[in-house]
């Protein structure tokens, strides 16, 4: 079997599940044309800006594409490239393209909520509070590993015979360092900084292409082109002026940025940057399918090759790793399979952007589909391009810390050059701008969210002062009945909650807040606070952290938050008498599989490994026990209902006859 073969088997399954199965789920869900959006309602010019689908559908899957797709199957494909592909593909099609498309269509119908606000409506007020809790704290996760993983793509160095370079060579800085294979001292390149220079010469352009295509209205083809010179341009500053700073230092530039951008207007930075970050992720997937296509012509790509990555490794990298193939593989291979950070991004940002409802599949369906077909191909890359030992080597070393960043960019250039008979270092370097730029552009975007969340945390805890809850245009005499607030982190949504929510808890008007309080409480709306509060938590967790002491409980609380999702999704479908099969299978299947993988991690790592362990012990604790808490009040309101339908049925009947 040829990597060709593979590839395009791939994409009829993929194919297949966008032609049918996407249509059934919208079917069901009921999904109209007709329906005005919260972008369009609403249109603040911060967080609600009705945009076009194609540039929409960049800034979503800029976001969720990031290191994800990629760094998850260079881990797991050690358990086997086949158990990997049969994860990608059958999560990717039932599983994760479900779970994006239904979260951004209930963030779209609920006016614009995320997760949090959606569980409130219909699991309760507790379970709001509980989800918000679990939500940041994965949030946290998320922007400390990726903010990690970017000081990582910074330093990544590879030795010159691994590229097959002189040491006479100009195009990549010089240092001595182990080999990652033989750990011998030998001349090694810094091949990082090309791609952290890139990433900030299209920071700076982004506003520029923002205005042309929002404000002026710029057809998105003519944008499209000039973000294409823009990413070249960056490339070429970055050969000529590479970025050469302290892995602190980078860590201190990406926190002060996303600081600042995380309270913008989200077109000015978040939705630009990602629209021109894109098109390399675009160009680069193009040239990952024609260098594979290239291999298998040119006899690299049979897959049986001797000493290559073998196709079943279950049981030998479960006993090596110390964490059997099940669960382990399946919360290592995240984003590729099903996310759970997709549908913050759906209920976050995505769905104040969306000009239909329509759109929300063709966004969120669709671009889960894409991001595993980029996980495939990241598969058959470290297929063609690297041999067992080599993968070893770089992913996971004997004596030092692996680097998945580089284990992937040396696959793709050994890849390109098998495949197009270019220079292993030129593919390796398109590998690192492949990645590196996604990496910024995802925590750009859970920062923001990150900010959401603990400002709508305020606005729950302090509800019952006035600063944060304010009748529009009544009287609060009149607050018995529901009424419409703008809570603080929705940008300005209008909100209709019962009255108690508004009025301070118990139904009296809200409390005047006086003196150091009320500039505590007003000091808690700015945008800047919260943003600092989340790039602190962010550090404090991401500053001198391995990204693979993240990595399994990111994965594993990611997957968790997949499953909540879909048990939130499957409670919104139960109240509007729809079919709830296609989200219930799911997430009972991803509850037994992330909640398995955290209690492993906690007894087996994270406990025995005390105190240096302790905040990951602390994390996983909290995940679990908020986990138990949801699962248990969304159990008893389905019990609820359940029983208000057997009370309204005998008395329906009655009435009828």
């Amino acid at each position: 079997m040829t990597i060709l073969a593979i590839l395009l088997v791939s994409m009829l399954v993929l194919f297949l599940g966008g032609r049918f199965y996407a249509p059934l789920i919208g079917r069901i869900l009921g999904e109209r044309a007709d329906r005005t959006t919260p972008a369009v309602r609403i249109n603040d010019g911060r967080d609600y800006v009705p945009t076009r689908t194609p540039v929409v559908f960049a800034h979503h899957y800029a976001s969720i594409a990031g290191a994800g797709p990629i760094v998850g199957p260079v881990l797991a494909i050690y358990y086997g490239w086949g158990p990997a592909l049969a994860w990608i593909l059958l999560g990717g099609v039932f599983l994760g393209a479900v779970h994006d498309f239904v979260a951004t269509h209930l963030a779209v119908r609920e006016g614009g909520k995320n997760l949090t606000v959606i569980a409130r409506r219909y699991i309760g007020p507790a379970a709001f509070v509980l989800m918000l809790v679990l939500l940041i704290a994965l949030l946290v996760l998320v922007c400390a590993a990726f903010l990690d993983l970017s000081a990582t793509a910074l330093t990544s160095q590879v030795a010159l015979e691994d590229l097959q370079m002189e040491s006479g060579q100009t195009l990549f800085r010089q240092v001595e360092a182990p080999h990652g294979v033989t750990g011998e001292v030998t001349t090694h390149a810094v091949i990082g900084g090309v791609a952290s220079t890139s990433v900030v010469v299209i920071t700076a352009f982004s506003p520029l292409i923002g205005f042309l295509y929002l404000k002026r209205k710029w057809p998105v083809w003519v944008c499209s082109a000039l973000a294409v010179g823009i990413c070249a341009a960056s490339i070429a500053i970055g050969l000529y002026k590479p970025m050469a700073v302290s892995p602190q230092t980078w860590k201190l530039m990406i926190s002060g940025y996303v600081l600042f951008s995380a309270g913008l207007p989200v077109w000015l930075f978040l939705q630009s940057r990602d629209f021109i970050n894109v098109h390399i992720l675009y160009l680069g997937m193009v040239f990952l399918v024609v260098a594979l296509a290239g291999a298998a012509v040119h006899g690299g790509g049979a897959v049986a090759a001797a000493g290559g990555i073998p196709c079943n490794h279950w049981y030998e990298a479960g006993r090596i790793l110390k964490n059997p193939g099940w669960p382990a593989m399946f919360v290592i291979i995240a984003c590729g399979a099903v996310s759970g950070f997709h549908s913050l991004c759906a209920g976050g940002t995505t769905c104040k952007q969306l000009n239909s409802e329509l759109a929300a599949r063709r966004v969120g369906y669709y671009g889960m589909l894409l991001e595993s077909f980029l996980a495939v191909c990241v598969v058959c890359c470290l297929m063609v391009g690297l041999s067992l030992q080599e993968y070893q080597g770089y992913c996971y070393p004997v004596e030092f810390k692996g680097n998945a960043v580089l284990t992937f960019a040396m696959a793709v250039g050994h890849t390109a050059h098998v495949g197009l008979r270019m220079p292993v270092a030129y593919g390796t370097l398109g590998a690192m701008l492949l990645l590196e730029g996604f990496l910024v552009t995802t925590l750009d975007t859970a920062i923001r969210l990150t900010r959401y969340m603990i400002e709508e945390g305020w606005a729950t805890f302090f509800g019952r002062y006035d600063v944060f809850a304010e009748p529009a245009g009544r009287k609060a005499a009149a607050a018995a009945e529901p009424v419409t607030l703008e809570l603080v982190g929705t940008g300005g949504l209008s909100v209709t909650e019962p009255g108690p929510l508004a009025t301070g808890g118990d139904g009296a008007a809200p409390i005047r807040a006086t003196g150091l309080r009320r500039v505590f409480l007003r000091l808690l709306k700015y945008y800047w606070v919260n943003s600092g509060i989340a790039v602190a938590l962010m550090l404090l967790l991401g500053w001198g952290k391995g990204y693979t002491l993240l990595w399994h409980i990111f994965g594993a609380s990611n997957q968790l938050l997949a499953a909540l999702a879909l048990v939130v999704a499957t409670m919104w479908l139960m109240r509007h008498g729809r079919t709830i099969w296609y989200t219930l299978l799911p997430a009972v299947f991803m509850l037994a599989t992330s909640l398995t993988m955290l209690v492993r991690l906690l007894v087996k790592d994270y406990l025995p490994g005390w105190p240096q362990k302790a905040p990951l012990a602390i994390a996983d604790i909290l995940i679990l026990a908020v986990t138990a808490g949801i699962l248990a009040l969304a159990m008893r309101r389905w019990l609820l209902d359940r029983a208000l339908a057997a009370t309204a049925a005998p008395t329906t009947r009655q009435d009828e006859s």
